[in-house]
């Protein structure tokens, strides 16, 4: 399948954070606690992604955690996630498509990872996690290796996913207005 970028620099992802596309391979992105997230992101924030990356903490600290599916059989009742392919054209709202692929039961691997500033972190592709920040958190990822299959959402089972978040829902100079903001704490926090 091929994979047709965004063409905007700047974006908005459900997961919280915006998005600034500085080429083929960087990405600057920006936690800010004023940025809206999907309606279901406490139950699908575990995701994996079509490519590997190396991502460097600029300013804050972020909080990975690490997840596994557990090959065993299960009854319906027994699994805790569905796994969402996002393969296809992008909708109105900027998101590739939700696709049931199959049902999952997810379990943690190790302890929460706590990346600090300057520091940086790997991960392969189509490894299941999930990425939080307090405050402002700006990380710098490049792009390592791609893939044709799309990656997942994990979402617990019996929630429906938030499919028709709007990353369009605010305007460009107000996503920079956020960028901005979150420089200038950054700024101030160096003192």
């Amino acid at each position: 399948m091929i994979f047709k970028p965004t063409t905007n620099q700047i974006t908005l992802h459900g997961l919280g954070f915006l998005q600034v596309i500085l080429n083929d391979t960087m990405r600057l992105n920006v936690w800010h606690p004023e940025l809206p997230r999907r309606s279901c992101f406490n139950q699908s924030s575990i995701h994996d992604h079509r490519f590997g990356f190396t991502s460097k903490v600029l300013i804050g600290e972020q909080v990975n955690q690490y997840y596994r599916e557990v090959k065993k059989p299960y009854s319906d009742r027994e699994h805790t996630h569905f796994a969402y392919l996002h393969e296809g054209e992008r909708s109105k709202f900027g998101n590739r498509p939700w696709l049931v692929d199959y049902k999952c039961t997810l379990e943690k691997v190790g302890d929460e990872e706590h990346i600090s500033t300057g520091d940086e972190y790997n991960v392969s592709p189509y490894i299941a996690h999930s990425t939080n920040c307090e405050g402002v958190c700006v990380t710098l990822m490049t792009k390592v290796s791609e893939h044709n299959q799309g990656s997942h959402s994990y979402c617990v089972r019996h929630i429906t996913p938030d499919v028709d978040f709007d990353r369009k829902q605010w305007s460009e100079s107000k996503l920079w207005s956020v960028f901005n903001d979150a420089m200038k704490q950054a700024n101030h926090l160096k003192g």
